[in-house]
């Protein structure tokens, strides 16, 4: 028999209805979510899935990211220092044939025709090396400095050119990031020479619109930034901030500004007509009679102290003493050449550029800035570089090319030229050259401290009328071209005199053109013959360039040859004279070639240690970020990722709970006799 259900809800069927679906709906979203969540095997899909752990895993998300360039970085990084170290491997293995080689030839005799069989065998090393330094990795050349998108080394002139840039490449790597990828100039396969030095200070002016960068300051510390205090004969105090200031012009507008603001406030006159203006290189201030203007630090400070107008003791600015301490401005290129206290005012001219078998003239009477007289030299394209020294007071010339002694570089002055190099402090043999830059830095040797004081003798110097001047020189003499002068005319002068002859009939002086020194006799002994001069009892004439001197005025003047030329100091320059060497059956030259290859050799060996050095350092850094990557990664997975196992329980649990509202919604909306009656 039919049964009817024993109550009925008072509430509508459309409420129970929108009550079922909604459950239903609930149900049938936690299975998609969960099903999607076991497709991805994530538990958070999105950031509102819950925003508290959402942040975090983006948090590690971005260290994961950072940390896999890095090891990307350092991979590439790795992988440039294995190619420097096979590079390095490789010259020194080259570097130890050559030197095998330059040893077999010193201990065995050889004729020159064998010499010159293994002079090609060196050309062969040489174009080996060449390959080599040319080396590239992931990132570039390995010799490239800190621009190793370009070959480092080319072939020019008969010479070896080295243009990188001094340093190394740095990238992002971690606590390794301060580690070189690669290596730049001054290494042993491409080291630059440095040694025609400014021996000038060039000592340029302070003006408006010096940088406070180029500043060494009171202190010699730089120009520090921030506020200091002034006050005016003992009255208050008031602030000025040169924190804004980019130049020294900035500066003493600031302080200006805030003085006649200062005049304003308390009704005072501090500033004369000439304001606050630049002296030298010091700021300068034009006080009124009777005042007194003071300045002082901040606690901490010492803004006021650099500039040169906060001193210890304190010191006031008035009328007769308005004018700060030197702030010792240094070179740059933006220099003007008329603010070059160091030229004596005197003008530019043209010098002469010997280098890689050139003779170029350049002039540089048109120069306005430094960064001119860098433009000209190095536009001659003869393979140097100028540079600002460390100090920033002088020029450095520097050369790139490697090659034999005809491709040196040197620098001399032009007939009517001003002394141009000269004034510069630029000329490679001047009169404060130092001997020891001689012969590729090997210096003159002398003879002293025998027993018999005519075995200490150096060399012979024979008038036309064969009277003989003999030179004995002692280590004081041999510090620069200027001391070497003045002892040979000294000595001369001595031995003339007791002689009974006039001191006027010899005289050494140094060229005013050609770099060497010149010897000189009178023309009335020349009648009887050509000045000559000879080697005694030391090595000294030949290192000095006197056996091999240039003649003119009918043989009454002997010009030495230049031996203070500049070569670039690398394997290349060795090489090259070892073949060189070879090929002219020079025994000495091979012992030369041979022992400066063996100090490049020892350089060679500590960069090969050095980049080992690094690699392990890369190696380890490495290891530390991958540890670091998988500790995040076990962290954003322990916060990110499904527990599949309580998953599979709750997909169990959502399917019966959707049983159950399936059921429960087909009872309570099943039909009874009620729907029907009317």
């Amino acid at each position: 028999m039919s049964t009817f259900p024993t109550s009925y809800s008072r509430a509508p069927t459309l409420l129970f209805t929108q009550n079922s679906m909604n459950a239903l709906g609930r149900t049938n979203f936690a299975i998609s979510r969960l099903n999607e969540q076991l497709a991805t095997g994530l538990e958070i899909l999105r950031p509102s899935d819950d925003p508290i752990r959402s942040a975090t895993i983006s948090t590690i998300d971005s260290r994961l990211e950072f940390t896999d360039q890095l090891l990307k970085n350092l991979e590439f990084a790795g992988n440039s220092l294995g190619t420097l170290d096979n590079a390095l491997g490789d010259a020194k293995s080259l570097i130890d044939e050559a030197y095998s080689i330059a040893s077999e030839q010193l201990s065995s005799p050889s004729d020159a025709e064998s010499r010159a069989g293994q002079a090609v065998i060196i050309d062969s090393l040489i174009s080996s090396l060449y390959n080599i330094s040319n080396s590239e990795s992931l990132v570039g050349y390995v010799f490239g400095g800190t621009a190793p998108g370009t070959p480092p080394v080319e072939f020019l002139n008969g010479g070896y050119r080295f243009s990188g840039e001094r340093g190394g490449l740095l990238a992002a790597l971690g606590s390794a990031s301060d580690v070189p990828i690669t290596l730049g100039a001054d290494n042993a396969i491409g080291a630059l020479s440095n040694r025609i030095q400014g021996t000038v200070d060039l000592d340029p002016s302070a003006v408006a619109n010096t940088r406070l960068s180029d500043l060494n300051g009171a202190r010699q510390l730089g120009i520090s930034k921030g506020t200091f205090e002034f006050s005016f004969n003992g009255g208050v105090a008031a602030v000025i901030d040169i924190s804004g200031a980019d130049s020294l012009g900035d500066v003493a507008d600031s302080i200006e500004a805030a003085i006649i603001q200062y005049e304003t406030d308390n009704g005072v006159s501090i500033l004369g007509p000439g304001g606050i203006g630049i002296s030298g290189g010091a700021l300068d201030f034009d006080i009124v009679a009777g005042g007194s203007l003071d300045f002082v630090d901040q606690q901490g400070s010492n803004v006021g102290t650099d500039l040169g107008i906060v001193q210890d003791p304190a010191v006031s600015f008035t009328s007769v003493a308005g004018t700060g301490l030197d702030l010792d401005p240094t070179l740059s290129w933006s220099t003007q050449i008329s603010d070059l206290n160091g030229l004596g005012g005197a003008s530019l001219d043209q010098i002469q550029l010997n280098s890689n078998g050139q003779s170029i003239t350049v002039d540089l009477s048109g120069a306005v800035t430094l960064g001119d007289i860098r433009s000209e030299i190095e536009a001659a394209g003869t393979g140097v570089r100028v540079e600002i020294d460390e100090t920033g007071q002088g020029l450095n010339i520097i050369t790139e090319t490697a090659g034999t002694n005809q491709l040196a570089l040197s620098i001399s002055e032009v007939a009517g030229g001003n002394d141009t190099a000269t004034i510069l402090g630029i000329r490679s043999y001047a009169s404060d050259t130092p001997i020891s830059v001689f012969n590729d830095g090997r210096g003159v040797e002398i003879a002293t401290g025998n027993a018999d004081p005519t075995q200490d003798n150096d060399f012979i110097i024979t008038l036309g009328n064969d009277f003989e001047i003999n030179i004995d020189l002692q280590p004081d003499d041999i510090a620069t071209v200027g001391s070497l002068i003045t002892a040979i005319n000294a000595q001369a002068d001595a031995q003339l005199t007791a002689a009974g002859r006039p001191t006027s009939d010899f005289n050494a002086q140094l060229s005013a053109t050609t770099n060497g020194v010149e010897f000189t006799q009178s023309l009335s002994i020349g009648a009887f013959g050509s000045l000559s001069i000879s080697a005694d009892n030391s090595p000294a004439a030949e290192q000095l360039g006197l056996l091999n001197v240039t003649s003119s005025n009918a043989g009454n003047t002997l010009t030495s040859e230049d031996r203070a030329k500049v070569r670039v100091n690398n394997l290349f320059t060795h090489l090259l004279d070892l073949a060189d060497a070879l090929r002219n059956d020079d025994t000495l030259g091979i012992q030369f070639a041979s022992e400066t290859m063996k100090d490049s050799l020892e350089d060679l060996i500590q960069s090969q240690a050095l980049v080992g050095g690094y690699a392990k350092r890369i190696d380890n850094e490495v290891f530390r970020q991958e540890d670091k990557a998988l500790f995040d990664t076990a962290v954003r997975s322990q916060l990110r990722d499904l527990d599949y196992a309580s998953a599979s329980s709750r997909f169990s649990q959502l399917q019966l709970q959707l049983q159950a509202t399936l059921s429960v919604i087909g009872q309570s909306q099943s039909r009874t006799l009620l729907d029907f009656i009317g």
